[in-house]
C-alpha cells in the first residue's frame, strides 16, 4: 500500500501528474468510468479487520483527487488500448 502526504524515508512517494486532454487525437473517445464520489464506509465492529493491509483515514478532498486520479488513469489506459488495437489491426 502507497501512503500519501505521509514522509516515509527510502520510499517513492508517487508525483501529481494529470493527463493532458490536448494530446488526445480527436477520432478516438474516451469513456469515463462510473467512479463512487462518497468513501466508502466501513461497517462497524468489534472484531478487528483480518486484513494485512492497515486501516488510514484520509480526508475527504484526498479521496476525491484519488478518484479523479483514477479515472483519468484508467481513461489514459483505454486509450491506449484503443490505439494499440488500431496498430495491430494496420499491422496484419
Amino acid at each position: 500500500m502507497t501512503a500519501y502526504k505521509v514522509d516515509q524515508p527510502g520510499q517513492p512517494q508517487p508525483a501529481a501528474r494529470r493527463a493532458s486532454p490536448r494530446h488526445r487525437p480527436k477520432d478516438i473517445t474516451v469513456a469515463t468510468p462510473a467512479i463512487p464520489r462518497a468513501p466508502p464506509t466501513a461497517p462497524a465492529s468489534s472484531q478487528p479487520s483480518t486484513s494485512a493491509e492497515p486501516r488510514m483515514a484520509i480526508p475527504i478532498s484526498e479521496y476525491r483527487e484519488l478518484c479523479h486520479a483514477l479515472e483519468t488513469l484508467t481513461a489514459s489506459q483505454s486509450n491506449l488500448a484503443q490505439e494499440m488495437a488500431a496498430i495491430k489491426a494496420c499491422q496484419e
